[in-house]
């Protein structure tokens, strides 16, 4: 995250050491933060990152900082994990020794869960229960073996933390979140979970979560989706994935599209030029390319 640290006005304000270890996993940034910053704190004021569309996530290991945005204030501590919208406006100060995990990611690779993300933004989450223990656990463990992540395959690594991410942005605290956006968060990660099968359905998810299929169409309905078109975009983007993939490079474009639930192989490369421009030949195309180039 791009950030300009200017001291607080106290004065004779003690200087500050930091030592930040980083790595790229895909269009993701995964950073460690150690530092020991002056009780008096330094302030990132009212930053805006040059990098716009993207989100900061960051688990508090250790220390305390004060952050905000849209309006909404809190101390950070240990155990907690907040997420910015690096885009806009926000304030950071930091107090003391702290050990911060710290991933950016951009907006797109959440798909219709950019905005299930977005609604938490500056707004602290306990990781010592359920989805978000698992994810804190799993963003330790990057930040501990940082150094080999440089250099390792990382498309299923960065798919594997997005999916984390929503699943723990999908379990709402129940005396914080409207009964419908729960809802249809939790469905977002199930349906997500489980792409690859091919009788996923309205029906199958619908009869899953105990609604009806037309209630399903009316949660959709209210972010300006349908559920059809949104599982569509999300397999096309595993496809997409996995054609670029070295590993698979062997693996036929019908396999990889029935793996994800797509069986109608001339079907495939159309939506594949109408969602992202290219056919699936094109993607293979221009990944053989790419290794060639490399």
């Amino acid at each position: 995250m791009e950030t300009k640290a200017t001291p607080s006005t106290a004065v004779n304000a003690a200087p500050f050491r930091t030592h930040v270890d980083s790595a790229r996993v895909g269009p993701m940034s995964v950073a460690r933060i150690r530092g020991v910053f002056p009780q008096t704190a330094y302030e990132m004021r009212r930053v805006v990152s040059a990098e716009r569309g993207r989100f900061a996530v960051a688990l508090y290991r250790s220390g305390t900082a004060h952050v905000a945005q849209d309006d909404r204030r809190f101390q950070a501590g240990r155990g907690d994990l907040v997420v910015l919208d690096t885009g806009r406006p926000h304030e950071l100060s930091m107090a003391g020794a702290c050990d911060i995990v710290m991933i950016e990611l951009p907006h797109g690779m959440l798909g219709a869960n950019a905005d299930l993300v977005g609604r938490h933004v500056a707004t602290p989450r306990r990781c010592d229960h359920g989805a978000w223990a698992v994810l804190a656990a799993f963003l330790s463990g990057l930040a501990d073996r940082i150094d080999g992540l440089v250099g390792m395959p990382d498309i299923h690594l960065a798919d594997a933390l997005v999916s984390l991410i929503v699943a723990a942005f999908a379990e709402p605290a129940p005396e914080s979140a409207e009964a419908g956006d729960a809802m249809t968060d939790q469905i977002l990660a199930h349906t997500l979970a489980n792409l690859s099968d091919p009788a996923l359905s309205v029906d199958s998810v619908a009869r899953r979560h105990g609604i009806s299929p037309r209630y399903l169409h009316q949660l959709f309905q209210r972010r300006d989706l349908t559920f059809a078109a949104w599982v569509r975009h999300e397999r096309l983007i595993r496809i997409r994935r996995d054609l670029m993939d070295p590993a698979l490079a062997t693996r036929t474009t019908a396999v990889i599209a029935a793996h994800w639930g797509i069986h109608d192989h001339g079907h495939l490369s159309r939506a594949l030029k109408k969602e992202f421009g290219l056919t699936a030949a094109e993607f293979r195309l221009m990944a053989r390319a790419d290794r060639h180039n490399a």
